[in-house]
């Protein structure tokens, strides 16, 4: 039985969660765009730092590539929380200084104002028990927001998947013409160049047939003018390059590999080709796998 195939993922996505419970109310943000390997920044509150591995761990178990940035914000319950008088003392000494240095009238800010700086509210004495059900809280929201970035990527994927099906497809159409161009080509070619040295001959009053190693050289030139294994390779690559779309899952890098060998050929297919309607067939492949390759770039 054939293995079901998995989503294709792109590594841009969104995606925000919340959760809450008797200790706290949690919400989390995770935003990813294009990398090369996976890189995390994530945002924690500065009495949270502890559970920064444990949410990396949780964003690397389920993504491959991508550069992903987010924050948590953390909202403890009333009973959990105190005023912190020390830094509130500070935040209205450095509000009436800059308010000074500024030439602005006095005036006194309201505990509200003073309340919405940063490091305004601290936890209270938590214990291991409190601590950690904080902790808990702060995870599922992660988790709920991972949740929503993995179905935004997939649906972005999902889009990515049916366009680059659509820009293979164009690329075996193109690939079918150079195929059936190539023996008209070669025996044009071939045709030129006896042409030109039966002229040249026969100014010397010679023939073909008074030059054995010219027959050979011509041979060695149809041997350089065939292009089949080129062909072979390039349909080999492409076809690989389908099995890994029908296959899914993050096979980004693989995919961007397999491009770039069949940019190669399609590079020494051009090189052989002295022929103006196969290089033209030739060029339209090669921009047709550009474009494949940037989209492809999106694949996680």
């Amino acid at each position: 039985m054939a293995a079901r195939a998995r989503p294709l993922a792109s590594m841009t996505g969104f995606g925000r969660g919340r959760a809450e419970g008797r200790a706290a109310v949690a919400e989390c943000e995770l935003r990813s765009v294009n990398g090369k390997g996976l890189h995390v920044r994530l945002g924690l509150p500065p009495d949270r730092l502890a559970l920064e591995a444990r949410a990396e761990e949780l964003l690397r178990r389920r993504l491959r590539r991508g550069s992903v940035q987010g924050w948590v914000r953390l909202r403890l319950r009333a009973a959990a929380t105190v005023f912190d008088e020390e830094v509130l003392a500070q935040q209205l000494r450095a509000w009436q200084r800059t308010a000074r240095r500024l030439g602005l009238a006095p005036e006194t800010p309201s505990l509200e104002d003073l309340l919405e700086l940063p490091g305004a509210l601290r936890a209270g004495d938590e214990d291991e028990r409190g601590r950690a059900a904080v902790e808990r809280i702060a995870l599922a929201a992660v988790r709920s927001a991972l949740d929503a970035l993995v179905a935004s990527r997939e649906r972005e994927g999902a889009r990515l998947r049916r366009e680059l099906q659509r820009l293979l497809a164009r690329a075996r159409r193109h690939l079918a013409r150079i195929e059936r161009r190539v023996p008209q080509a070669r025996r044009a070619a071939q045709e030129r160049l006896r042409e030109r040295l039966r002229d040249a001959f026969a100014a010397e009053g010679l023939t073909l047939e008074d030059q054995p190693e010219v027959v050979r050289e011509l041979l060695v030139l149809a041997e350089r003018l065939d292009v089949q294994e080129e062909l072979s390779r390039l349909d080999m690559h492409l076809a690989r390059f389908e099995e890994l779309l029908g296959r899914g899952g993050p096979v980004g890098a693989e995919l961007d590999f397999v491009l770039q060998e069949a940019h190669r050929e399609a590079n020494t297919l051009g090189n052989k080709s002295a022929d103006a309607a196969l290089s033209r067939e030739v060029v339209a492949l090669k921009l047709v796998l550009k474009q494949l390759k940037e989209q492809a770039a999106n694949v996680e």
